[in-house]
């Protein structure tokens, strides 16, 4: 909710100010070289005659509070400074550097924010607007310059980006082993940046490509380090344009002037389609090939620079019955057994007809996609486990699809392309209105609309309002936010009954990032778990033997955990990972994965030092006093848990919960350690309710004519919590597009 209010104060205190209008940038197309001789052209507004002083003003960002100071000087705008310490550095951190200098240059508030840091631009923008509106200062624009006097040459600049030094998470994605910060060279004369070129760049391969493709061309057409990054891939492209900057300021320029935006173009086109797909992850990827092989003509709209979704990140999807399975000899799952055996996990709280239908398609979907890559350098499945069919992370495996079938075969895919609205024509849905990520207004009219976009795990607010707050660490893409669920509702369709979470099995930290190193897997260790008030509230084996049903669920009801652990532990832990905690006979009864079981967890002592810094971890030579410094607000609620901890440890029975007796490490000797963990999550999953054809359906029950949901937008093949295993988000994605394909098409042919 404080991004809304953010908003709305940004809009009303802007409205109170002058609005300048900065010189606009020439698009690419038409300057295919800078033109060095004139300075850039700015304006400088002048307040009413004597008003000078400092004003502050401050306004909700991304991590906490931003402020702003103005200095003014008889009515004119001689100072600007922005701080908020708990903005992301790498791109939050862009917005507090070169917004006061572009406020400074312009002598104006009131100016463009920096793409790619909507929320801190947003908290900049409404704490300059609310310094003015204290200063009382009405300003007026006079003309100034900004000129360069850069020293010609090549300059080099240095920035991370998805991944951090000393990261291990990279390795996973395809990235190098060790991490290197993104390094891009700068070649300028004395006023105009001539070539940017990025040198070497250890992000994910396939969310690289368009950055290094658009970025570098876009800063030498622009003459500007705030263009537009790629959707999607938004932290890459802020280390090309730190790095950029990083240079540019070696060479001496003044950013300022290499600060604006780039105007948005007032261009429209209009497309016919009988099929326009919103999304191109798993769902929107699957219905495409299906609706190509149907013979239909289709639009897909992409918001990201990419394709591939959050399933880029999936290491594989569940099906049943596959020739895969049947090669490998593990096809002892029937499409029936496994029905059961889901519809008795939830309860009988799902759609069962959709489920069913899910299943026994599901065999002819991999099948389909094995062919494909099989005609493709790409190996597609690599390891079959009874539900599961592997296929690595990464863009790879929809690249292939893409390249060499979908669009030879006719798809017209508009990346970076965002859906705004559902086109109604009566009670039918007859297409969709979108822009694009240069302002170009497109309108697909449709016989059929599929929206597929991924739920809505990066939008706190429509966390706080499904799930009463947004207190989830989110290892999915933070693009999907909600937009084609919100669009179908504003069409009539209604929810679901269960929309939830998906939850991870790994705990994380939102101020540090846990993610990029080992301390995600300290629920597995069997660490006493304290929840907010200081009371244990789960079996902790439950974090391994059942980590995406109880254990995850447990967390989630908890809002958040302290996990408590001993300094011998920590240090047994960097040294050999779970190994030194747990027996080799513990290890090898959980069945952990590969990635868990390292034989060292040599990032842990840096990751608590972060946490320790943060306020997110704690550290005393006794229980009691660790109590005391996490702060508790009943602390005898806390001693009340350690001692009964203490007597499970001391007989190794847990008759409240009934934990194992080899998952106890103790808590013998201090120092004493408590982080502080939160459920991460991969996004949400059901949306939309829709029937087993996944069209969407009304208040009615009845289905709104020409519309259809897939993948995660969609509700009714989950209930919570999350069915236990893996791929089954991943199969049900692939597996609904290819159902509502199918249906398109058997419709549109009638």
């Amino acid at each position: 909710m404080k991004r809304r209010q953010s908003k709305r104060a940004l809009a009303a205190l802007l409205a109170a100010c002058t609005a300048v209008s900065l010189a606009a940038c020439t698009p690419p197309e038409e300057a295919p070289s800078p033109t060095p001789s004139a300075p850039v052209e700015s304006v400088r507004p002048t307040a009413a005659a004597g008003v000078s002083g400092v004003f502050e003003g401050s306004a909700q960002g991304f991590g906490g509070e931003v402020t702003v100071t103005l200095t003014l000087t008889d009515g004119a705008l001689t100072g600007v400074s922005a701080v908020g310490g708990e903005e992301t550095p790498d791109v939050g951190g862009r917005a507090l550097t070169l917004l006061p200098d572009t406020m400074l240059a312009s002598g104006s508030v009131a100016v463009d924010g920096v793409s790619g840091a909507t929320v801190t631009s947003d908290a900049v923008l409404a704490a300059a607007a609310a310094a003015l509106a204290e200063s009382g200062a009405v300003l007026t624009a006079r003309p100034i310059a900004v000129e360069q006097h850069m020293t010609p040459g090549t300059y080099y600049g240095e920035a991370y980006g998805k991944w951090k030094e000393g990261t291990i998470e990279g390795e996973r994605f395809g990235s190098p082993a060790t991490i290197l910060p993104t390094r891009v060279s700068v070649t300028v004369d004395e006023t105009s940046i001539l070539s940017v070129v990025v040198e070497d760049c250890s992000d994910t391969p396939g969310f690289t490509d368009p950055c290094i493709e658009r970025i570098p061309a876009a800063i030498v057409a622009q003459q500007s380090v705030a263009v537009d990054t790629v959707t999607g891939a938004t932290l890459t492209s802020q280390a090309i344009l730190n790095g950029a900057a990083a240079a540019l300021t070696e060479a001496g320029a003044n950013l300022a002037g290499f600060s604006q935006s780039a105007a948005k173009s007032a261009a429209a086109e209009t497309l016919d389609a009988d099929l326009v797909i919103v999304g191109a992850g798993a769902a929107g990827t699957m219905a495409a090939l299906e609706a190509m092989d149907a013979g239909l003509n289709v639009v897909i709209l992409e918001k990201c620079g990419k394709v591939g979704g959050t399933s880029v990140c999936s290491t594989g999807f569940a099906a049943v019955q596959t020739g895969l399975q049947k090669e490998a000899g593990k096809d002892a799952n029937t499409v029936d057994g496994t029905f059961q055996t889901l519809m008795d996990f939830c309860k009988w709280r799902a759609n069962a007809p959709l489920v069913y239908k899910i299943l026994e398609t599901s065999a002819g979907v991999v099948d389909k996609l094995q062919g494909l890559w099989d005609q493709t350098d790409d190996p597609g499945v690599t390891k079959v486990n009874d539900i599961a069919h592997d296929t690595g992370k990464g863009t790879h495996k929809f690249d292939v699809l893409y390249d060499q079938f979908l669009i030879p075969g006719g798809v017209n895919l508009l990346l970076e392309t965002t859906a705004t609205e559902l086109i109604q024509d009566g009670g039918a849905v007859a297409g969709v209105k979108a822009v694009k990520q240069d302002g170009t207004q497109v309108t697909v009219n449709a016989r059929a609309t599929l929206v597929c976009t991924g739920g809505f795990g990066g939008n706190d607010e429509m966390l706080t309002e499904y799930f009463g707050h947004d207190n989830f660490y989110l290892n999915g893409l933070a693009t999907n936010v909600g937009d084609g669920l919100n669009m179908c509702l504003a069409a009539g369709a209604v929810l679901s009954d269960e929309v939830e979470p998906h939850l991870a099995e790994f705990c994380s930290n939102k101020k540090v990032d846990f993610y990029a190193g080992y301390m995600k897997f300290m629920n597995q260790a069997g660490f006493l778990a304290l929840d907010p008030s200081g009371q244990r509230f789960v079996n902790e084996e439950f974090f391994v033997t059942q980590a995406l049903s109880y254990g995850a669920s447990a967390l989630r009801r908890a809002g958040y955990a302290y996990l408590i652990f001993t300094q011998e532990q920590l240090d047994a832990m960097t040294e050999r990972g779970l190994w030194g905690v747990l027996s080799e006979e513990t290890i090898d009864s959980l069945k952990l994965r590969a990635r868990i079981i390292v034989p060292s967890y040599y990032t842990l002592k840096d990751e608590m030092d972060a946490a320790l810094a943060a306020g997110e971890a704690w550290k005393a030579d006794s229980l009691e006093a660790l109590g005391q410094a996490i702060g508790f607000g009943d602390q005898d609620i806390y001693r009340k848990s350690i001692e009964d901890y203490l007597n499970v440890l001391a007989t190794g029975e847990d008759p409240l919960f009934g934990k194992r007796s080899d998952m106890m490490p103790g808590l013998d000797k201090g120092p004493y350690y408590a982080v502080r963990v939160i459920s991460a999550i991969d996004g949400t999953y059901n949306g939309i309710r829709v029937n087993e054809d996944m069209q969407a359906l009304g208040g009615d029950y009845q289905p709104i004519p020409g519309l259809y949901v897939a993948g995660q937008d969609s509700g009714g093949y989950f209930s919570y919590p999350y069915y236990e295993g893996a791929g089954w988000t991943q199969g049900y994605a692939w597996t609904s597009g290819a159902v509502a394909a199918r249906h398109i098409a058997e419709t549109l042919a009638d």
